[in-house]
């Protein structure tokens, strides 16, 4: 087994997260890649980073999608292959998604947030949104889990019963759904802390559409070492905490129902990506440019709080010091929760430098010596010679060995 990696990519005020599993499964979240040339290198390294079917195809394992916006969706057309994989051309270049993960209750936020609750979404979040009907579609046709290029769990519930005959294939709001996805890896849990609910009181309701509600899930990867104190190997895990945009109401609301229920430790990370770009609205309710004396959220900040020992913070958005985000004021909060918890860094992919070629560095993080450790070159992966295994039938439903 390998150790399992996050690759953040360089993507200014967007998000485009690689996760690799230590089977080597890849899992993206997001994606941001701009429209011409100038992005092209983004799109080359994402390929250089999977697996291929056997006719040299590449193919991502899992798509997450954490919310619509297009710095987190733009792209997904130009670089993904969209419908019936049967149809994917033998010699496509485009990446065919074997599982996409993604929330329509997110959805239906987004599109009500904008200033008369009619928010339009960009091209490519209505094109992702149709692939993800054409999923449903092919679940709800044929009372079955597809296979690789067809798969989609649904993160969440959706409102006034919309997913009440798809069980299968929803991921309920506070539990583990790693064992559901088709990609059958026993090194990867999954464990959906958001969107909350449809909120009782319609003005709540409101406030998360108007604070980007989106997906939260902790990751949790399996790395398996040789312990040289006891001589032998052992597993520990190490958990990656991801929020998309999702802002300050959201948190609040995210940490006073775990509080309540006593599971704060699901909160806890060994490496968060910074919501929405580091922003300081992800952590309090005050404006930092209107207000001359901004206050944190007492349980928005608690929420980001739980950083173990060791812990690293990741930032994915363009360099400080200019327009926000990225703030400088929520970065020494996160800075200041690292130390408190004697955790490690606060990273910026801003901030990695480039590469021979003068594209801008991917910040990378691998789990070696059992803690998040960022490298400065990606880890060696033969990724070309992996091919995607035939499909096979365990415990009742389609997975891949």
């Amino acid at each position: 087994m390998a150790v399992p990696s996050i690759e953040v990519f360089p993507v200014g005020n967007g998000d485009m997260t690689l996760i690799t599993t230590a089977n080597d499964k890849t899992i993206l979240i997001d994606c941001y890649r701009k429209s011409g040339s100038d992005y092209d290198f983004l799109e080359k390294r994402l390929k250089d980073r999977l697996n291929t079917d056997d006719k040299g195809r590449p193919y991502l394992d899992v798509f997450v999608q954490t919310h619509p916006d297009k710095d987190h969706i733009d792209g997904f057309s130009t670089m993904f292959y969209r419908g019936n994989p049967d149809d994917w051309g033998e010699n496509s270049t485009k990446i065919r998604i074997n599982e996409i993960w993604s929330s329509p209750r997110v959805f239906r936020r987004a599109t009500a947030k904008g200033c008369d609750g009619n928010n339009t979404l960009c091209d490519d979040a209505v094109k992702f949104n149709t692939e993800i009907k054409r999923r449903v579609k092919l679940y709800r046709d044929g009372g079955y889990i597809g296979d690789e290029g067809n798969r989609v769990i649904i993160l969440s519930s959706d409102e006034d019963g919309k997913t009440d005959d798809i069980q299968s294939i929803v991921a309920e709001l506070f539990t583990s759904f790693g064992h559901m996805s088709g990609i059958d890896d026993q090194s990867l849990n999954a464990y959906l802390l958001a969107p909350a609910d449809k909120q009782e009181v319609a003005e709540d309701e409101e406030e998360l559409s108007k604070n980007n509600s989106s997906a939260i899930i902790r990751f949790d990867l399996d790395h398996t070492f040789y312990d040289e104190t006891f001589y032998c190997d052992v597993t520990h895990t190490k958990s990656f905490l991801v929020g998309g945009d999702a802002e300050v109401k959201c948190w609040e609301v995210l940490y006073d129902k775990l509080d309540a229920t006593g599971q704060l430790n699901e909160l806890e990370y060994d490496v968060l990506l910074a919501p929405h770009h580091c922003s300081w609205r992800s952590l309090s309710n005050d404006s930092e440019s209107k207000c001359d004396n901004p206050q944190l959220n007492t349980s928005a900040h608690a929420a980001l709080s739980f950083a173990k020992e060791d812990a690293l913070v990741l930032c994915s958005s363009h360099e400080f010091g200019g327009s926000t985000p990225p703030s400088q004021l929520a970065r020494d909060e996160y800075e200041k929760i690292l130390s408190d918890n004697n955790g490690g860094q606060f990273l910026a992919v801003a901030e990695q430098g480039d590469d021979a070629d003068g594209n801008p560095n991917s910040l990378f993080i691998t789990f070696d010596n059992n803690k998040p450790t960022k490298i400065t070159k990606a880890e060696a992966r033969n990724f070309s010679k992996v091919v995607s295994p035939a499909a096979v039938k365990k415990g009742g439903k389609t997975t891949y060995a």
